[in-house]
């Protein structure tokens, strides 16, 4: 079981620009240009494109198959980093999902021809008690990050178009539903009995960063909805089915392109990021996927998008009773954890207001969710549902 994030512990690489380009050509043979950092709650993720001029030192790579729109240097945090098979685990989930036909980051080889290792890096100053008054101490800190490549895919993100329509909330269902398909057949021991605080089955774990909520009537309101998670879904995970999901199908990660139709329009083709991918109940799945399409809901009311997605969600995959009757409660068990851990990680990193991104409409959204009676909501998303 891998290990639980813990109040007060820092665990996000401590890099910059050049040292990922000392990685990119270290480990890959690659001279990088253009390099940009994206976005992310733990890791580091580098964006580059391959100098044409240069020398390739990489005998899986050739300058006929490089990749005209460029790679991801991902450098994962201490925590994940210390079980390499779970990295692997993804890298061998993507490959399968390609196999799909779904349009996903493929995995490079590095120049021992493996798709991850394990590199240092130093710890620029130690803040430790000890370190502080031990004149002869000044020790080297060193952490240890697993390194991989991957494929870069051209889109935007999600994030950063507007505005949001009901056709978008229906492809994201129509694609969460698609890469649960592909991961039915699908199976790594690596995630047998892993954790991980962002996993919604750590619901109980997220109890513990309550405190970062500064307001008593929002922390109170997530409370409530933990509670009710741990009782009517957690209570009831034999009855669910279960499979590897993606685990963090949110704004950030989901990508869109121009309509070959109309290319004044978006829509949704791919997604990336799989470092929260997990062994749960697949019904999270979808309950995650609800909870982000209602964070930038301009167009229509917050608590109709859910309505859209299960609409676009069931035309590939039916849910059962079962999972109908606990879908509410894992959308907004998704919403509370993210704002509760969102308010802690901002606390540790202020200057970061990425970590906010969900705050700034999600307290207004989660209320407004919660206060609706599920029989009310499910009426409207049935509604919606036969629209279609």
């Amino acid at each position: 079981m891998a290990d639980v994030l813990e109040p007060g512990v820092v665990i996000k690489p401590q890099m910059d620009k050049t040292k990922a380009i000392e990685f990119v050509w270290e480990l890959f043979g690659l001279k990088a240009k253009n390099v940009k950092e994206f976005n992310s709650y733990d890791d580091r993720n580098f964006y580059f494109k391959v100098d044409p001029e240069s020398q390739i030192e990489n005998p899986y790579l050739t300058k006929e198959n490089l990749n005209p729109n460029g790679y991801m240097l991902k450098v994962t945090n201490i925590l994940d980093s210390k079980n390499a098979s779970y990295i692997e685990a993804q890298n061998q989930m993507i490959v399968h999902m390609a196999k799909s036909d779904l349009e996903v980051p493929v995995p490079v080889k590095n120049k021992n021809g493996l798709t991850l290792s394990l590199e240092e890096l130093e710890v620029k100053s130690d803040n430790s008690w000890e370190s502080n008054n031990d004149e002869k101490a000044a020790k080297k800190i060193v952490n240890k990050h697993l390194v991989r490549l991957l494929n870069f895919i051209p889109g935007k993100i999600l994030y950063d178009i507007q505005p949001w329509l009901p056709r978008h909330f229906y492809e994201a269902g129509v694609f969460a539903a698609k890469m649960d398909n592909s991961l039915k057949s699908f199976e790594h021991p690596a995630y047998e009995g892993r954790n991980n605080i962002w996993y919604l089955n750590s619901i109980p774990q997220v109890k513990n960063f309550l405190h970062a909520v500064q307001d008593e009537t929002r922390r109170k309101m997530c409370k409530d909805i933990f509670d009710a998670f741990e009782k009517e879904v957690l209570g009831k995970t034999d009855q669910l089915e279960v499979g590897i999901i993606h685990g963090d199908f949110n704004e950030q990660n989901i990508l869109v392109r121009q309509m070959k139709s109309d290319p004044d329009q978006w829509e949704i083709f791919s997604v990336i990021d799989f470092g929260d991918t997990n062994k749960n109940p697949i019904i999270f799945e979808l309950g995650i996927t609800i909870m982000y399409m209602m964070t930038q809901c301009n167009s229509i009311h917050p608590n109709e998008a859910g309505g859209h997605v299960l609409a676009g969600y069931e035309t590939i995959r039916t849910l059962p009773p079962i999972e109908m009757e606990v879908l509410r409660l894992c959308a907004a068990a998704r919403y509370a954890q993210r704002l509760v851990m969102g308010a802690y990680s901002h606390q540790q990193d202020p200057t970061n207001d990425y970590l906010l991104v969900t705050a700034s409409t999600g307290w207004t959204n989660l209320t407004n969710f919660w206060n609706v009676s599920q029989e009310d909501l499910y009426k409207k998303w049935t509604e919606i549902k036969e629209s279609y």
